[in-house]
């Protein structure tokens, strides 16, 4: 027979609420595991998104 009066259970699943969206072409590019939703920008590997930052940091 068990005991489990004192023990904690952790929760064991983990929902992906984060969203990291591409800023130049709105694309998802990830979901990440967050408490809430959260967005989150960064740069897609695609060569024209490449190219419109380059262009944009001049």
């Amino acid at each position: 027979m068990s005991n489990t009066n004192h023990l904690n259970m952790a929760a064991i699943h983990r929902y992906d609420l984060g969203v990291i969206i591409c800023k130049s072409c709105n694309e998802v590019i990830a979901t990440l595991p967050t408490d809430g939703y959260k967005k989150f920008y960064g740069l897609c590997e695609s060569i024209s998104c490449i190219e419109k930052n380059k262009e944009g940091n001049k």
